[in-house]
């Protein structure tokens, strides 16, 4: 076993399960757990398999609310990833590419915001400030700011209306893929190059689990890269048709005992 790693199984050929859950829309409504995938988290990890958060959010974020339920976390859309006491990786995003950013969205008078761990910085218009920071923690999101030495993993953006959502979309082509948020004005982006799936895997072969013992949860655009490099992709009943497609097993809702179904299917719980 290689130092720092978790003992997985008092034989070499029987490994844990790692099982990845996006927040939004799949394991959550904002920070609330229905209570049958409660009941199903603590079964799951009773029987010795380990829950990660996956998700676009920051880590302060996931921790605060959802540490009762995680063994590790990937967060900003893959670009970090930590055991409960460790860091395993993380991919901030160059200077170069956050002042391209904010000049194609400068251009399009959008709003966003950069996230750092335990901050993000919004820019834009003051209406997508108050926005924003109404679906965080208080006192998560600040008003703009210098970004120069920071840490900056990822970003959402503010929009309007439908027009202006494609105007920023357009200037985003190449950079990233949106994930809209439902009826809210915001989407998170996936920036090109490091997503939610390689996290997956980097998590996978940190913990020497292999793939086969994998399992992701999720209902969004941005969970596809997930759905599609796990060893098994779960999509929620409320989840894209997009990411449907790519699924091995679409279970039900979230409000439908979705999380608790999907792992009954595989025979989890």
């Amino acid at each position: 076993m290689k130092e720092g790693r978790t003992l997985l199984s008092f034989r070499k050929d029987i490994y844990m399960n790692l099982v990845f859950f996006d927040i939004d829309g799949t394991l959550a409504i904002g920070r609330n757990i229905p209570d049958s995938a409660k009941k199903a988290i603590h079964a799951l990890r009773k029987n010795g398999d380990l829950v990660w958060i996956c998700t676009g959010r920051a880590l302060r974020y996931a921790k605060s609310n959802f540490h009762m339920y995680a063994n590790g976390y990937i967060v900003s859309n893959g670009r970090e990833a930590y055991t409960c006491c460790a860091k395993i990786f993380e991919k901030p995003l160059a200077m170069e590419q956050i002042r391209e950013i904010q000049k194609r969205l400068d251009a399009v008078h959008a709003g966003y915001v950069f996230f750092e761990s335990q901050n993000g910085h919004c820019f834009g218009p003051e209406e997508a400030y108050r926005t924003i920071a109404e679906e965080w923690d208080p006192g998560f999101i600040l008003p703009g700011g210098d970004l120069i030495g920071k840490k900056i993993y990822n970003f959402d953006v503010w929009f309007k209306d439908a027009e202006q959502y494609h105007a920023i979309e357009e200037q985003l082509n190449g950079i990233g893929v949106l994930n809209p948020h439902g009826n809210h004005p915001t989407a998170d982006v996936t920036v090109s190059g490091w997503d939610k799936g390689d996290a997956l895997l980097a998590v996978a072969e940190y913990m020497n689990v292999p793939l086969d013992h994998t399992y992701a949860f999720g209902d969004g655009m941005n969970d596809i890269c997930m759905i599609r490099k796990a060893g098994h992709g779960i999509a929620m009943g409320n989840g894209q048709d997009a990411l449907k497609k790519e699924a091995e097993y679409v279970t039900s809702g979230i409000l439908e005992d979705g999380v608790w179904n999907g792992l009954k299917h595989f025979h989890l719980i």
